[in-house]
Parts: C-alpha cells; sequence; structure tokens
C-alpha cells in the first residue's frame, strides 16, 4: 500500500522546481517512484508530478540538428517513431526491451536518466550517440554531456532545485551505425544482466568515430573510452575486435550479485562487445 502523502501537479517549471527543492519528490511516468514508496524504500510525504509541465514535453527530429527530447518522452513513444529504428537503432533496441508494453507507455526517458540505475536500458543507446542534458533551474538552463552526468551510484550533476528539462542527441551521419544488446537469464521482461551499446562511423573501411558503452558493468553506466581508442582510425577486422573484447575487461568493473556473478559478467562482456561492434559496422555499411 502506498503512503499518504501530498501531491502537487504544477503547469509551471520553475513552480516545479520550487517544489523539488523544498524536498518533494519527482514524479514524471512513476514506473520506479510508486514503486519504491509501494515497497518502503520511500516514504516521501510529498510528490511532485510533472507531466502537465509543457517545457519538458514533446520530441522532434531535424536531419541537420537531430533530436530535441523532452524528460517526459516514453520509452513506448521511442519505440515506435520511425526516425528512432532508421537513424538510432540502439535507442529502438534498449528502449523497446525496457520492461512491458505497460511500463514503457508510462516510463520516461528522464525518468531513466535521473534514476540513474547501471541497468538502465536507454541510457547506454543515449551514451553512445554522444546525448547531451539540458538541466533548467532558478539559475537558468546548463548542458551537460550525459557521459558527465553521473557522478556516482544515484549520484548526479543536477541540484536539489534542478531539472532535468531536454536531452538533445546529435544526428548520426551518414555510413554510421549503432546496436544495444540486452542479455538477460529469461526471454521475458527482466533486468539486463549486461548490456553493450556500440556506435560506429565509417570511412570507406576505417572506423572514423567509435563509442562504447556499458550496462550493469560498474556502479553507474559508463563508456569504454580506452576501447574506444583502440578501434578509433583503424580498419575493422576480428582480430581487433576481439582484442577489444579483451580491452573493455579492464574499464568495467561489474560486482557480483544474486542475480549473476561478477566473473560470468566479464566473461558475457567480452563476448557481447564483439557482437555489438559488428552489428553497428553491419549497419554502417548499409547506411
Amino acid at each position: 500500500m502506498l503512503p499518504k502523502f501530498e501531491l502537487y501537479m504544477p503547469t509551471d517549471l520553475s513552480e516545479a522546481c520550487r517544489l523539488k527543492g523544498e524536498g518533494a519528490e519527482v514524479v514524471a511516468g512513476g514506473t520506479d517512484v510508486f514503486v519504491n514508496m509501494h515497497g518502503g524504500k520511500d516514504r516521501s510525504a510529498r510528490v511532485v508530478d510533472v507531466k502537465n509541465v509543457p517545457e519538458l514535453q514533446g520530441h522532434t527530429f531535424d536531419p541537420v540538428t537531430g533530436l530535441d527530447l523532452g524528460a517526459l518522452t516514453t520509452h513506448r513513444e521511442i519505440e515506435l517513431w520511425d526516425v528512432i529504428k532508421r537513424h538510432y537503432r540502439a535507442m529502438f533496441e534498449g528502449c523497446s526491451r525496457v520492461g512491458s508494453v505497460q511500463i514503457r507507455t508510462r516510463g520516461t526517458l528522464g525518468g531513466n536518466i535521473c534514476n540513474g540505475a547501471p541497468s538502465a536500458d536507454s541510457i547506454g543507446p543515449m551514451l553512445v550517440h554522444d546525448a547531451r542534458v539540458v538541466v533548467a533551474g532558478p539559475s537558468g538552463e546548463r548542458e551537460v554531456p550525459l557521459k558527465d552526468f553521473y557522478l556516482g551510484l544515484k549520484k548526479l550533476d543536477m541540484g536539489p532545485d534542478e531539472l532535468l528539462k531536454r536531452i538533445c542527441i546529435p544526428a548520426p551521419p551518414a555510413h554510421s551505425g549503432s546496436f544495444y544488446i540486452k542479455y538477460t537469464r529469461r526471454n521475458a521482461m527482466d533486468l539486463a544482466l549486461l548490456g553493450v551499446s556500440a556506435y560506429v562511423e565509417l570511412e570507406g573501411d576505417v572506423m572514423k568515430t567509435v563509442r562504447i558503452a556499458l550496462t550493469t558493468a560498474a556502479p553507474t553506466p559508463i563508456r569504454a573510452e580506452k576501447t574506444e581508442a583502440l578501434l578509433t582510425g583503424k580498419t575493422a577486422a576480428p582480430e581487433l575486435l576481439a582484442e577489444a573484447g579483451k580491452t573493455v575487461l579492464q574499464e568495467s568493473h561489474p560486482r557480483s550479485s544474486w542475480r549473476s556473478s561478477a566473473e560470468f559478467r566479464l566473461a558475457l562482456l567480452e563476448e557481447l562487445t564483439v557482437q555489438a561492434l559488428e552489428q553497428a559496422i553491419t549497419l554502417a555499411k548499409e547506411g
């Protein structure tokens, strides 16, 4: 049963920021907050529902500038948007694997980002597409690269009276491709035991740009920048991709839990990194 709480539903961004600064728990889709409240992990006496704040709504795509996504954009909207599957395949793969259709219809990208779970399926794909988040508060707005937004487990580069407003993702150029692979214990609703996102831009046969992000491989979602540097500027070859699979192990710090041992996650990571890169390269060649 949910505890008793005061509910606020502002339509003004500054009012929502004020309420958050005063300690109210922010709810967008509620797929994390209300579950935690029901389970006793969160006993917030005040909740601010931000669904009616216009500045957090809407999503557009421009072939030159890319995606402009309101923080309230749902996983289901991303899953069904043909632009995403065509230009941002990793985001399609990630968002379409979040929970059930019902959860994807409620859960938002902004909520997924701010929850900060290392197992979040949407974050790795956004990381490899070089996403930036727009944070708003009483002092104005600022942009933060998503890769710098996580300061530690459940710690964000966001003040107590600030809200995540929008997510900006560049338009990928021609001959680029991305992919996300999620490994679960069963072919059903489940959190990722491990996930790997890869993005590759090709110039001829040379990998001009490479970005790799890891899910459930560290206390926060992370980019594997050492492995990226190994691959960038080189021609894709099975031997090089195999080396990347081993190099990425040096950048990950998975933990053991009741769901999986760290050793099993590391064994998966080597193989899934190679597979994600191969898929991204294939899509880049088709682009």
